[in-house]
C-alpha cells in the first residue's frame, strides 16, 4: 500500500495515556553561507519559519552531519573533509531539539580527537548523543532515556566509509548488520520504544536498494518500532512492514550548498522533509511528513506551502509506491547500477591503480575511492551489481529503465 498522498498515516489508535510526539529532521550541517549568519546573530531567523513545528514535539532528533572543531586535521579519505567552528552549536541551540545522531560518514573527518570534543561540546549544551564515541565500545551503545513515562531507545549506525570508530579510536558507530540486530532485540527488551536510524545508502538515488530495504526490515523484524534511514541528500519513499513505519531517506534538512554558483530549485539537495511520530507504548500509532526547503542563500527553512507541499506529497506516494514491488525495487536499483550516476564502476573500468602504489605514501590518497568501493556497503552493493549485469551481459537491457528512474530525480514541483 503507497503512502498516503495526504502525508499522514494512520497506523492504529493511540492510546489516551503515555503518549508523545517525536520529530526527526534530516541531514543537517550548518556550513557556508549559514556561518556568517550564525555569527551575526541570526540563528533563530534560520529556525523561525518551522519554530511552530519544532515546539510541537516532546522529543527532536536530528542527524547531525560535522564534527565541531577549529583543528586542521582532516583525515585520509576520499570525498571532502567537513567540520563547522564550534559557535556553529548556536543553530543547534535555536534548533532547540534533544537528540543528536553522529553515526555518518563525516563525523571523524578531522580525526579521533574533534570526535570526542564535538560529544562533549553536545552534552555540555544540553543535547543528548548517540552514534559515536571515545573508542568502539562507546559508540556502540544506545541512547536510553525516559519522556513522559515512555521509555526511548535509539541505535544509531553508519556504513563504513571513513571515520569509524576503533577499539582504541573515536569515531562513528560503523554498521555490522548481524549485531545490530542482536543489538535491537536485546534493547527492545528494556525500552517501551526501539528506534533504528542508519546512515546510508546511494547517494540522490531516489528509490532505496534491495540491500537497505531487506536490512531496515530486518530491523523490524527483531523488534524496532521505528526505522529510519538518512544520509542520501534527497527524499525516498516510505513504507510500514509488519505493522511499522520505515523511512528510507529523510532528504536535507539543512545542508547549504557550497558547490553550487547559481540556484537549482530542482535539485532535491535543498529540498527534503521532517517526520513526526505520535507514539505510545505499543511504539508508533501515527506518522505525519512536513516538507521543509532551503535556498542557495541558506537564510531560512521553510515548511513547504499548498500547492507545493501538495505535489511533494504527491511524489512521496508515488516513490513509496516502488516499495510494494520487490521486482520493481530490484529495476531501479539495476538501472542505478547501469547508469552514468554509478561512479563507482567508472572508477574500476579505468583501473588507474598499479601494484607500486600501494608501497607508495604520495598514492594513498588516490587510492581512497577503492578502498571506499570495497568497505562502504552502498558502494560495495553497486559494484557488486554492474560486475553481475556486466558478466550476465544484462547492462545495455537494465539501462532502459534510466529514463524512469530520472525523472524522479528532480524537483520540478518547487517554484522558488
Amino acid at each position: 500500500m503507497s503512502f498516503p498522498k495526504s502525508g499522514i498515516q494512520e497506523l492504529r489508535s493511540a492510546s489516551a495515556q503515555d503518549s508523545l510526539t517525536l520529530l526527526f529532521a534530516g541531514d543537517f550541517c550548518p556550513r557556508g553561507n549559514a556561518q556568517q549568519l550564525i555569527t551575526e546573530g541570526k540563528s533563530a531567523e534560520i529556525m523561525a519559519p518551522i519554530q511552530n513545528i519544532l515546539r510541537s514535539a516532546d522529543v527532536s532528533m536530528i542527524q547531525f552531519e560535522t564534527p565541531l572543531t577549529n583543528a586542521d586535521t582532516p583525515i585520509c579519505k576520499s570525498g571532502p573533509n567537513l567540520k563547522c567552528p564550534p559557535e556553529s552549536i548556536e543553530l543547534l541551540k535555536a534548533w532547540g531539539g534533544q537528540v543528536t545522531l553522529l553515526a555518518n560518514n563525516h563525523t571523524g573527518d578531522l580525526g579521533p580527537e574533534p570526535v570526542v570534543e564535538t560529544i562533549r561540546l553536545l552534552q555540555q549544551n544540553g543535547f543528548r548523543t548517540v552514534g559515536a564515541g571515545e573508542n568502539l565500545h562507546e559508540a556502540r551503545k544506545p541512547l536510553i532515556f525516559m519522556e513522559k513515562n515512555l521509555t526511548i531507545g535509539v541505535i544509531n549506525v553508519a556504513e563504513n566509509e571513513f571515520g569509524g570508530a576503533l577499539p582504541d579510536q573515536a569515531g562513528a558507530n560503523p554498521l555490522f548488520p548481524f549485531y545490530n540486530l542482536g543489538q535491537v532485540r536485546e534493547l527492545k527488551q528494556q525500552v517501551d520504544l526501539c528506534i533504528v536510524v542508519t546512515h546510508g545508502g546511494n547517494e540522490h538515488n531516489p528509490i532505496p536498494s534491495p540491500r537497505v530495504v531487506s536490512m531496515s526490515r530486518a530491523f523490524v523484524e527483531a523488534g524496532a518500532d521505528l526505522v529510519i534511514n538518512v544520509h542520501t541528500h534527497c527524499p525516498q519513499g516510505i513504507e510500514t512492514w509488519q505493522g511499522k513505519p520505515i523511512v528510507y531517506s529523510l532528504g536535507n534538512f539543512f545542508f547549504p550548498n557550497v558547490w553550487a554558483d547559481q540556484y537549482d530549485s530542482n535539485n532535491f539537495w535543498y529540498t527534503g522533509y521532517m517526520l513526526r511520530c505520535q507514539a505510545d507504548k505499543k511504539g508508533i500509532a501515527r506518522i505525519e511528513v512536513i516538507p521543509t526547503h532551503f535556498g542557495l542563500p541558506a537564510t531560512c527553512i521553510e515548511p513547504l506551502q499548498n500547492d507545493e507541499k501538495n505535489a511533494f506529497l504527491g511524489y512521496l506516494s508515488d516513490i513509496s509506491a516502488v516499495l510494494d514491488d520487490w521486482n520493481q525495487i530490484m529495476r531501479f536499483h539495476e538501472a542505478w547500477a547501469a547508469s552514468p550516476a554509478n561512479y563507482v564502476a567508472s572508477f574500476i573500468r579505468k583501473a588507474e591503480w598499479k601494484e607500486d602504489d600501494f608501497q607508495n605514501p604520495d598514492k594513498k590518497q588516490a587510492l581512497m575511492p577503492l578502498r571506499n568501493i570495497f568497505t562502504c556497503e552502498a558502494h560495495h552493493e553497486l559494484v557488486c551489481t554492474w560486475l553481475k549485469l556486466f558478466e550476465q551481459n544484462r547492462l545495455e537491457k537494465a539501462a532502459e529503465a534510466i529514463p524512469d528512474l530520472e525523472k524522479w530525480k528532480q524537483a520540478t514541483f518547487i517554484n522558488h
